[in-house]
């Protein structure tokens, strides 16, 4: 799978995830979503070299999306974080 493609993937995983735990209207009205598994250096490369070159004139801030493992660890919001991940404690 090209790393477009994966980006798009995990958008919609990331989509799926913030509709499951209600979590949607965490978000800013308008923005830019910058998926960024972090076991995946060539599709998040690809993800920072797009949030950073594409026009953005609309001046939507940037919202990063972590993953590991293909699943959702947290939000970076520009003033906030947002955890997602399961957590590991018992």
């Amino acid at each position: 799978m090209n790393p477009a493609e994966r980006l798009a993937e995990l958008d919609a995983i990331l989509t799926e995830e913030l509709l499951e735990k209600g979590l949607l209207g965490e978000l800013p009205e308008a923005y830019r979503l910058v998926p960024l598994p972090l076991d995946e250096p060539e599709v998040a490369q690809k993800a920072l070299l797009w949030a950073h070159e594409a026009p953005n004139p609309e001046g939507w801030p940037l919202v990063y999306a972590l993953f590991l493992g293909g699943r959702p660890l947290r939000l970076l919001l520009p003033e906030r974080e947002v955890p997602l991940g399961v957590s590991q404690a018992a």
